[in-house]
């Protein structure tokens, strides 16, 4: 099996690194230098620039670039790829832009199976965790599985639904990491960090899926009285020289849930059931058309 790292940065450079011993590789990366120049020099292999003719060899091509970049490099690849090749898109691109490369591929006779990295690639080097879609997920899987990396491949989707996933995810994980920042700089300023996290400990004791239950339906009933819990919050901070820009944002979302309880207030015990919560809060969060 021969494989292309398109894009040797630090999740390229975990794949290739993880990959050297037990497939054949070919690097490629635009930046001669810095991460994918010392991840070429330890393999000792040759860093192309950018896709060209030797790409015809390779079985199957990982581009790990930038989202923002994705389409680029997908168009980049396509004409070098044999028939019957892969390309497998680790990058968090838009879900449309990857669709709209998955239909180019299809014309051109290639496949394309979006995978989103599920994790700390940090951490876990190439073992991490990925979900994947499109039509050859089970050879992308056999890749990862080299990595030992858990696969989930997910039915009946198109090249874009895992990485729109992984995105939802990242609402919760980044917002989570913002506030965290917020939260952790002002405690380690007020003197208090350690005092803190013991005060974050009840967070251990149930499941995650348990925990954003709860805020949920009970965000229903208490909106109000957490928006100004959330404002005196922002006041503190700023006060400590913090210029809060997470915290203080939070109010405009629970003045669109008041908002929304006034106009069409939920049912009387739409609280008890997370479904129902969910239902009535999707109805007042959805942007209407201006």
């Amino acid at each position: 099996m021969h494989i292309a790292l398109i894009g040797c940065g630090e999740v390229g450079g975990t794949y290739a690194r993880a990959l050297n011993a037990k497939v054949s590789l070919s690097l490629c990366d635009i930046e001669p230098g810095g991460r994918p120049g010392k991840v070429a020099r330890e393999l000792g292999l040759p860093l192309h620039a950018a896709p060209d003719e030797w790409l015809g060899a390779c079985d199957i091509a990982i581009a790990a670039v930038p989202g923002q970049e994705s389409g680029g490099a997908a168009a980049s690849a396509l004409p070098f790829l044999s028939p019957g090749s892969l390309y497998i898109d680790v990058s968090t691109g838009a879900p449309d832009s990857l669709r709209k490369s998955a239909k180019n591929f299809e014309t051109g006779a290639r496949a394309f199976v979006d995978a989103a990295i599920m994790g700390a690639i940090s951490l876990h080097g190439g073992a991490t965790p990925v979900l994947v879609a499109g039509a050859e997920t089970a050879r992308a899987a056999a890749v990862f599985q080299l990595m030992d990396a858990p696969v989930t491949m997910l039915d009946d989707a198109r090249p874009g639904d895992a990485v729109a996933l992984k995105l939802l995810r990242s609402v919760i994980i980044k917002g989570l990491e913002c506030l965290a920042i917020e939260s952790l700089t002002a405690a380690e300023h007020m003197g208090v960090r350690p005092r803190l996290l013991e005060l974050l400990g009840d967070l251990d004791r149930s499941p995650i899926a348990d925990y954003l239950g709860a805020l949920v339906t009970t965000h229903l009933v208490h909106a109000e009285r957490r928006m100004h819990e959330m404002n005196e919050a922002a006041t503190q901070l700023r006060a400590a020289g913090f210029d809060a820009a997470v915290t203080g944002a939070l109010e405009k979302r629970y003045q669109g849930t008041l908002a929304g309880r006034q106009a069409d207030p939920p049912e009387k015990h739409a609280h008890d059931s997370v479904d129902a919560a969910i239902a009535w809060l999707t109805q007042v969060g959805l942007q209407k058309p201006a």
